[in-house]
């Protein structure tokens, strides 16, 4: 995660009312969050803990700082997920490293998670090299395609968020480091996906890294539905004709 994009969805996290339970997925670890990347914990979930909201971490490995480790598209984990109520649900820079199948069931996932009335927060790198975590797809939607893969949400912001170049990277890293790194791309055959990283990354040597973002909020309409399913149920109501009309009209735009 760039600091840039750290910081977005921070302000837009904190231009929101009454979190009460924020799932972040793909959270890597308390180091990653609080040591490698401070910026992360420092802009995003130090300000929802004081708020008073439960922030759950989530990833597919285990680790310090975890919540829930496992692969999200195993029902096991899927329910222990769903079974958190979030009504807030961060997807940060995972799309790009999902195999396609999976990419496209990756939607559905969220939403079923996510409580109605929700928000669901995305980005995907746009303008932004391979890193391979285990792989890069070299997926790289723009806002208006991440908006389109939720097509009944509604769409609180919707951006390019614009990060330092790779230039600006390879000068705060210090002499000794861009000596090394110079070094490496004399290397090809060493580690050779790493090298591709790399070598990659000098196409932003004078351009900056781009993220798409958007932050979307999941219709009430399905919890009326289920609220009016109730309804129907109910004793003596199974010939409501209003009632069964309107669970089906809001079912069926939905």
């Amino acid at each position: 995660m760039r600091k840039q994009e750290a910081a977005w969805i921070g302000q837009k996290l904190r231009a929101l009312d009454g979190q009460r339970v924020v799932l972040n997925l793909g959270s890597g670890s308390k180091r990653f969050r609080e040591v490698s990347k401070p910026y992360i914990d420092r802009d995003i979930f130090d300000p929802l803990v004081r708020s008073g909201a439960r922030v759950v971490h989530a990833d597919l490995k285990s680790g310090e700082g975890i919540d829930i480790s496992g692969d999200m598209f195993d029902p096991a984990i899927q329910a222990r997920l769903r079974g958190l109520g979030p009504d807030t649900l961060i997807a940060c820079n995972i799309m790009e490293h999902l195999p396609k199948d999976f990419r496209e069931r990756f939607p559905a996932a969220l939403d079923a998670m996510l409580a109605p009335g929700g928000v669901l927060v995305i980005t995907v790198p746009y303008s932004y090299p391979y890193h391979a975590d285990p792989i890069d797809t070299l997926y790289r939607p723009s806002p208006q395609e991440l908006c389109a893969l939720f097509p009944r949400y509604e769409v609180l912001e919707a951006r390019t968020i614009e990060s330092e170049s790779y230039g600006d990277e390879f000068i705060a890293g210090g002499p000794v480091r861009m000596v090394r790194k110079v070094l490496r791309m004399l290397f090809p055959f060493v580690r050779p996906k790493r090298w591709f990283s790399h070598a990659h990354r000098m196409t932003w040597l004078f351009r900056p890294y781009k993220l798409s973002g958007v932050v979307l909020r999941k219709p009430l309409m399905l919890l009326a539905a289920f609220l009016l399913m109730d309804a129907v149920s109910a004793p003596g109501c199974e010939d409501d004709v209003e009632t069964v009309a309107a669970v089906y009209e809001v079912t069926r735009s939905s």
